[in-house]
């Protein structure tokens, strides 16, 4: 791993972090400032426009980048796929088509090293007729092409009748094609063959009612990438083929390995294909609830996350439908062959340790070259959901982020840094983690002196309890992303998904804010809805001489100490400065200087103060263990209570490094994940517990009942005084039902609970109508 230290000298010569803004009047590239604390804790000077590039002008209908950020596809309905070069000092910009006959494309993408691109149009009339998945130069009417994205060339054409480019993947070198089609995989060779630019057909993989494969998209790391000892070495590449359930049969995944475990389907009769030699597949996992599969590859290529759904669920437990995650192995530590396994969840993920669980997020740490087995994250249980971490091979949890509103959980490149956030339909909150520490990042705020300017800032503040690190960013959340050297994080609004305040924040790795005068674009251009797509461009490959000191082409830097110059304020001294700099930036949204933006824009404000700074109300900053006790006697804010109400006991599982539990794997553990055996209560204990909670529930009632007889007896007394006839004519009408009980009760009726209680308190009745003083 590389240090901060280490990005000295090379750091300059690195490619800046750049940003690509598709609007519906232009498509451009900003080049983000330095976001150090440091170096953007004044926010009076704006970055100059040099950080601004117009690659195109006019309306688009979509983009896409090329793997290595090195050019930037953008297609115009109205001339067809530009090309962009990005990899120069200066971005080229163009209205020439760089595909031929391309206006009609609805789809696109790059292959994982960049080299040939694959677009998909609409089927003509011609193809409908001739329905052929041979391979040619020639068109033939068929719509899914691939091009060579270095000179535009068409290089080969399949058919495709339903919108989607997943039929055909290469393996991560580029070397082999795969086609999916009906009942077969073809195969096909990406090098050049007789001086033609055509792919070469190489063999076919028969499987019966295949729907969809996937191939990973990275290389991996020895043994996951095996040599055979030929004439010539020839790598192995895993893929999984999904094969739908039928007619009482359920559905099924393979873990295939090509080309030495393709299956017994496998077949290479035609001619002129070289022959394939194939043993049966790694493994394989049959689904009785999966409708939709969705494979993710482990960063080392050796293992898959399986996540399956259905459209119904049997059980009727949710409306959504039925999730479960499986986890597909190439080679198991116990049994040396493939394996496929269920994913344990938990039992923290329900509120009551059982039922069902569904899946909300799961993805794999992205960093290869990390220590040990690479983990993975899940997020799964129903709102308040719980983030976890889980090992690579076991998929035992193991480390438990706690309950939250969240469904997503993006773990920066590096695989340090993980924000575990609540987006789409949730209110946005987000919680920035350290991985290697396990803790929250703690957040620094700069205070200025009088809020001048850098040079005389001296001294920070550091926020570290949980209640103030977790924010909500102020507008729906869109887009996410983090930064290709994992220092920053894009959070965006755009069109058409919320047609109302489209913009981007950035925010540091540790969830402060970089201000917006601080950035070179202005989000009020692309307001209300004109910014459609707003993303990082991807870093550079690294050279095969630095791939083998470092995976990633930016440094893993760890989390910034603070500079030598500056003095961290503590205990009162701390709450005084959050306090003046409340009433800095309150005074300065009552002038009219900033508005609301002035607010956003300027340091991080305490919960408690972020009331007046939004013009509610206001108050001292109130530090997290005080504001338990202001709860209690109701000082808090309506908002907070319906937060606390609304995610019950969800601070119960937070930070929690699980412990080795015994027992198979996927063997449900006995008590909560985490607990040690011993700490478990015998059963007279849980007794005595139960006794004692019995007891005072029956004390607690008993003195709320007391307690209510003598509010109505104050009522009563209160009723009276303010109107003694309205008071006696009710005694009176009282006193004539308690006659005609007696009258029933007389003759033999019998009496009820309520006629019984009325004849008790007719004495006090008289005594009542007596004391009011009324002829």
């Amino acid at each position: 791993m590389s240090s901060s230290a280490a990005a000295t000298s090379p750091e300059e010569h690195r490619r800046p972090i750049q940003l690509l803004f598709r609007s519906k009047e232009a498509v451009e590239l900003y080049t983000l400032p330095d976001t150090s604390s440091s170096a953007s804790s004044s926010s009076s000077n704006k970055p100059s426009q040099g950080g601004r590039q117009v690659l195109y002008h006019g309306k688009t209908n979509f983009h896409f980048l090329s793997p290595n950020g090195s050019a930037a596809f953008i297609h115009d309905a109205s001339i067809g796929l530009i090309k962009c070069d990005l990899s120069a000092t200066t971005p080229t910009t163009t209205t020439t088509p760089f595909l031929p006959n391309s206006k009609s494309i609805q789809l696109a993408k790059c292959s994982p090293r960049g080299s040939y691109l694959l677009t998909w149009e609409r089927p003509s009339k011609k193809e409908d007729n001739n329905n052929n998945n041979n391979n040619n130069n020639n068109n033939n009417g068929n719509n899914l092409k691939v091009w060579s994205a270095t000179t535009g060339s068409l290089l080969q054409t399949f058919s495709c009748k339903k919108a989607t480019l997943e039929t055909v993947q290469w393996t991560y070198d580029e070397q082999c094609l795969f086609h999916c089609v009906t009942n077969e995989i073809h195969i096909y060779s990406t090098v050049n063959n007789d001086n033609n630019n055509h792919h070469h057909r190489l063999g076919k993989i028969r499987c019966q009612g295949v729907a969809s494969f996937s191939l990973p998209t990275v290389k991996g790391f020895d043994p996951n990438v095996v040599a055979v000892v030929t004439e010539k070495k020839k790598k192995k590449y895993l893929l999984t083929v999904f094969i739908p359930g039928t007619k009482g049969k359920p559905a099924r995944v393979d873990l295939l390995r090509y080309p030495d475990r393709m299956g017994r389907e496998s077949d290479d009769n035609e001619k002129n294909v070289i022959s394939i030699p194939s043993g049966p597949g790694l493994t394989s996992k049959s689904l009785f609830n999966a409708e939709e599969v969705t494979v993710k590859w482990s960063p080392r290529a050796d293992a898959a996350l399986l996540l399956t759904q259905t459209a119904v669920d049997n059980t009727g437990q949710s409306y959504y439908g039925s999730t479960h995650l499986f986890l597909l192995l190439e080679s198991d530590v116990k049994n040396r062959g493939g394996s496929a396994l269920v994913v344990p969840l938990p039992k923290e993920a329900t509120k009551d340790g059982s039922g069902t669980v569904p899946i909300v997020s799961a993805d794999w740490i992205p960093n290869p070259s990390i220590t040990g087995v690479v983990p993975f994250g899940v997020i799964s249980g129903r709102m308040p959901a719980l983030a976890s971490l889980h090992h690579g091979i076991t998929g035992e949890p193991t480390f438990l982020f706690g309950r939250a509103h969240r469904n997503t959980m993006d773990m920066s490149p590096h695989g340090r840094f993980i924000v575990c956030g609540g987006y789409g339909n949730l209110a946005g909150g987000m919680d920035y983690w350290d991985r290697n520490k396990g803790k929250l990042i703690p957040r620094r705020i700069i205070i200025l002196k009088g809020g001048e300017s850098e040079e005389e800032t001296t001294k920070y503040v550091t926020i570290k309890e949980a209640a103030d690190l977790s924010i909500t960013s102020s507008s729906p959340v869109v887009g996410h992303q983090w930064s290709p050297d994992s220092r920053t994080y894009l959070v965006s609004t755009t069109s058409p998904r919320m047609n109302v305040e489209n913009g981007v924040q950035i925010y540091r790795y540790d969830g402060s804010l970089v201000e917006e005068s601080a950035l070179p674009w202005d989000n009020v251009k692309y307001r209300p809805d004109k910014l459609l797509s707003a993303e990082y461009v991807p870093a550079p490959f690294p050279s095969e001489e630095d791939e083998k000191k470092e995976f990633h082409y930016y440094p893993d830097r760890p989390q910034s100490p603070p500079p030598r110059r500056f003095t961290e304020l503590k205990g009162d001294a701390a709450i005084a400065a959050l306090n003046k700099l409340r009433d800095v930036q309150a005074a300065a949204q009552a002038s009219g200087k900033g508005g609301a933006k002035t607010a956003a824009a300027g340091a991080y404000v305490p919960p408690a103060a972020r009331k007046a700074v939004g013009g509610g109300g206001g108050g001292a900053y109130v530090p997290p263990g005080a504001r338990r006790g202001a709860a209690a006697a109701g000082g808090t804010s309506l908002a907070e209570r319906m937060r606390q109400e609304r995610e019950g006991s969800a601070a119960t599982v937070a930070a929690v490094k699980v412990t080795k539990r015994n027992g198979p794997v996927g063997a449900a553990s006995v008590g909560p994940v985490g607990a040690n055996a011993n700490d478990e209560k015998s059963k007279s204990a849980l007794r005595r517990e139960k006794q004692r909670l019995a007891k005072e529930k029956a004390e607690k009632e008993a003195a709320e009942e007391e307690k209510r007889k003598q509010e109505e007896e104050l009522a009563r007394v209160a009723a009276n005084k303010a109107d003694p006839e309205k008071r006696a004519k009710k005694i009176r009408k009282t006193l004539k039902q308690i006659d005609d009980i007696k009258s029933k009760a007389a003759n033999g009726t019998e009496l009820n609970d309520d006629q019984r209680a009325k004849l008790a308190i007719e004495d006090e009745l008289r005594q009542e109508l007596a004391s009011l003083n009324l002829n």
